[in-house]
């Protein structure tokens, strides 16, 4: 089952107050401020960044509450600290009609902190944030771009990484990190314009801070739907189909993507995550 985090659905713990504010300060909404260029920017708690207007009209920024681990035995499924996120709304992403209930369906960024000095207790509370920052730490420092096994993602969910295209490791303005193309699954699926994401995982250059950036996706010559005529056929050849696959998103030109990919690289080259 996809899962993600809905705005709102949680009592947020900050607010912001952009242009428009709504009637209770639970969650704060509001059209973006246009800077040069059709930009639009994002100030909320020390992130900053900003993003191109063709992709969104508005956004939404909250702080979310921590969701601790209660039992080791547990599946850390939507275990968290508290943390930043920041969703695009009334975006490109309405164009794709995704499954509201599916994690991948809106464009959103998140900020963990990787640590917190006052809660000892925090590596158990939290165990896949401090795999995460061990995983992707080792991964940059190997030149991400070369490797091949799975990337780290976080938040962390029961499904696994079915394919990495268009590797490239990038800075933006105080970490650095790895922006992919993947899409994620529990089972052998083919590669579709339901699921496909673009997706930034990296760290601030003090390794403070973990940012996930979840953009959906959709790109020309994909199917709509992960749905296949002869199951068994399809599961004999899965490697060579993925291989194949993957050639082919790596060499799409990238205004054949929807939105162009050129414009969600910049969000992540502008952004800025402040000090604790």
């Amino acid at each position: 089952m996809k899962r993600r985090y809905v705005p709102g659905c949680r009592t947020a713990l900050g607010t912001l107050v952009i242009a428009v504010l709504v009637a209770a300060p639970v969650i704060s909404s509001g059209a973006a401020a246009q800077g040069k260029n059709h930009k639009h920017s994002v100030t909320y708690k020390g992130v900053t960044l900003e993003f191109d207007a063709a992709l969104s009209k508005e956004y939404l920024a909250e702080t979310v509450p921590a969701l601790p681990l209660e039992d080791k035995s547990d599946k850390p499924d939507e275990v968290a600290p508290q943390h930043i996120v920041i969703t695009l709304r009334d975006s490109y992403a309405g164009r794709l009609h995704r499954e509201p209930s599916s994690m991948y369906a809106l464009p959103q960024i998140s900020i963990f902190p990787t640590s917190d000095p006052s809660d000892p207790r925090f590596d158990e509370e939290y165990p896949t944030m401090r795999q995460a920052v061990d995983d992707l730490d080792k991964l940059l420092g190997r030149r991400a771009a070369s490797v091949t096994e799975s990337i780290p993602f976080l938040p962390w969910a029961d499904e696994r990484q079915l394919f990495v295209g268009r590797k490239r490791l990038i800075r933006f303005r105080d970490g650095r990190g790895v922006l992919f193309l993947t899409q994620y699954d529990q089972e052998q699926s083919p590669i579709n314009n339901r699921f496909l994401v673009y997706t930034f995982q990296g760290l601030t250059d003090d390794n403070l801070w973990y940012v996930c950036a979840v953009f959906p996706v959709a790109a020309q010559g994909l199917p709509g739907s992960g749905r296949v005529d002869n199951g068994a056929a399809f599961r004999a050849g899965y490697d060579d189909y993925l291989k194949q696959t993957t050639e082919m998103l790596n060499k799409l030109p990238v205004k054949k993507f929807t939105p162009d990919l050129t414009l969600l690289e910049e969000i992540i080259r502008s952004l800025k995550v402040g000090s604790r």
